[in-house]
């Protein structure tokens, strides 16, 4: 079968996809006999569901900016707003982290991918149904250790209140576990903009809690509230598996020898969750140090999180089933130019966006503060995003080698890569003890940043080790991105802090802002049509196969 990729790629970036990004080999179903590539295993077709998931996925951070934002208007900067928010994190923090609830989703697609391939639909009901049953088990284990330690990560006089909250937060647990489960089963089916958008859901319900409630000594209801939002978010993700064709039930998976064998696979994936979760947790112990610190960090992280789930996570979640068959084909060129076009890509969205958020993190933060925070809640926001900004990189580079060693069923790579990045970040982060103030917020986003990149250096540097002409094409595209980040850095900054000015009170900081980011982004894209960046022809071609299938 013929790639169509010539015909979805504008001519500059062809010979760039050809080189960089090969259309895998055609493979026949071995159920069927039918041959299984198609325009959706083509290059544009990667970035196209890429493109998808990014804008669905910018529905829900985008909401996910506005629930911390409430949370520090309603409760403020104070020791309340901080148990709340570090116990409303708690249930997330511990199967994301402790039972790695992503990572380990994340290594059933290519399970799912399998039994899809060969047509056993009862094969994917079954091991779905036993890797949420396995979690569940997990989490039964869980529960107690965290309604009882975890107050203790706070003072003396939080403790009372973060018990009752916890009490109220732990049916979220096993409300993630249905939900990373579906969106497996979803990547799975290549099904990406529920599974993407449904967490606007969770947010969204937050938001009106908080808003309808809005006194914090009503623990209770402002416990019960936030709980029904996940539940509801759950259900949602629940019925799009089921559409999907896997009607998520909870089975006894450590009977079943396939899941068995996943299970045993994903030990490391558990340990370097942990590890992660772990490091974060003490972050915010430092950080509760300082009134509303933990808020004002979680704030900062969030920018953060937006744009790795718009430059990184996106690409990972299209390309991890076809990486998968890639890997199982023995197709090394194939993988290897996917996994070079997808850093590109994440790069040429991160790299800029790393910068801005540097140069501009006081007028960022001050979008984001609002109600009760103040201008020392803002200067909190700012000190934690300007030593975050770093992070972006990293984080991008991090993630898509993860999914990528997950394709290659190797899940020791991330996990030393995350032993050293977890190190690294505790030990600028201990630099904080002894300070004060924003100082504090300063110290643990370098450390924090100094941890994703030590973890991405490492990781990358052995999965490139055997793939010398896709790393070079990698290091070029790299290059030329980076030539248009620093470009844009001294505008961006001079535009942010003088149309305010020009404007003036209250529209100058949101009109400097946007004038800002709008220099920096022309800035950037003349830099890269300048340079012929081909990452241009394969966005356009991304989204000429989108709108293509839709």
């Amino acid at each position: 079968m013929r790639s169509e990729t010539h015909h979805l790629v504008p001519a500059a970036g062809r010979q760039w996809l050809r080189a960089a990004v090969p259309v895998p080999v055609c493979a026949a179903n071995p159920a069927t006999g039918t041959a299984m590539s198609s325009r959706a295993d083509t290059a544009a077709a990667v970035t196209g569901d890429s493109i998808a998931v990014a804008g669905w996925t910018a529905l829900s951070r985008a909401t996910g900016v506005l629930r911390f934002a409430v949370i520090g208007a309603v409760l403020g900067p104070t020791f309340f707003g901080n148990t709340y928010q570090f116990t409303n994190s708690l249930p997330n923090l511990v199967f994301y982290g402790l039972l790695g609830g992503a990572l380990f989703s994340s290594l059933l697609v290519p399970a799912l991918v399998k039994s899809i391939d060969l047509g056993d639909r009862a094969g994917s009901v079954r091991l779905a149904g036993g890797f949420l049953g396995v979690a569940w088990l997990g989490l039964a284990v869980l529960v107690p250790v965290t309604v009882l330690a975890g107050p203790l990560a706070l003072g003396a006089g939080q403790q009372g209140q973060a018990r009752v909250l916890l009490a109220l937060f732990v049916p979220q647990l096993f409300c993630y576990a249905v939900v990373a489960t579906s969106v497996a089963v979803m990547n799975a089916h290549r099904r990406f903009a529920l599974a993407a958008g449904a967490p606007a859901i969770e947010n969204l319900g937050i938001i009106a809690v908080l808003l309808a409630i809005g006194d914090p000594s009503r623990i209770v209801p402002l416990g019960i509230g936030t709980t029904l939002a996940v539940v509801l978010h759950a259900a949602v993700q629940w019925a799009g598996a089921r559409r999907a064709g896997v009607t998520l039930v909870p089975r006894a998976g450590w009977r079943d020898p396939e899941a068995r064998t996943l299970i045993r696979r994903a030990v490391p994936s558990v340990i370097q969750a942990a590890l992660a979760a772990g490091q974060l947790v003490v972050l915010l112990a430092i950080a509760n140090r300082v009134p509303g610190g933990v808020v004002a960090f979680q704030l900062a992280l969030s920018f953060c999180y937006v744009i790795n789930a718009l430059g990184a996570v996106p690409f990972a979640l299209a390309a991890l089933p076809r990486l998968a068959r890639m890997h199982r084909d023995g197709d090394r060129a194939g993988f290897a130019g996917t996994l070079a076009g997808g850093l590109s890509l994440g790069l040429f969205v991160t790299v800029p966006v790393a910068v801005i958020y540097f140069v501009m993190a006081g007028p960022l933060a001050g979008l984001v503060s609002a109600g009760r925070m103040g201008p020392g809640g803002t200067a909190l926001i700012a000190a934690a995003l300007a030593g975050l900004a770093a992070a972006v990189i990293g984080e991008t580079i991090f993630s898509i080698s993860t999914y990528a060693s997950y394709a290659r069923e190797d899940t020791r790579s991330p996990l030393w890569s995350t032993v050293v990045g977890a190190g690294t970040c505790l030990t600028v982060a201990s630099l904080a003890l002894p300070a004060e103030g924003t100082a504090v917020l300063a110290i643990l986003g370098l450390a924090y940043s100094a941890g994703a990149v030590a973890a991405a250096i490492v990781l990358s540097t052995r999965i490139w080790r055997d793939r010398a002409p896709a790393r070079r094409k990698l290091l070029t595209s790299a290059g030329r991105t980076a030539a248009g980040a620093v470009v844009l850095a001294g505008p961006a900054w001079l535009t942010s802090v003088t149309v305010p000015d020009l404007v003036g009170a209250p529209l100058g900081t949101g009109a400097g802002l946007l004038a800002a980011v709008c220099v920096a982004a022309g800035l950037f894209l003349a830099v890269q049509v300048l340079l012929r960046a081909p990452e241009l022809a394969l966005v356009a071609g991304g989204f000429k196969s989108l709108r293509g299938r839709s």
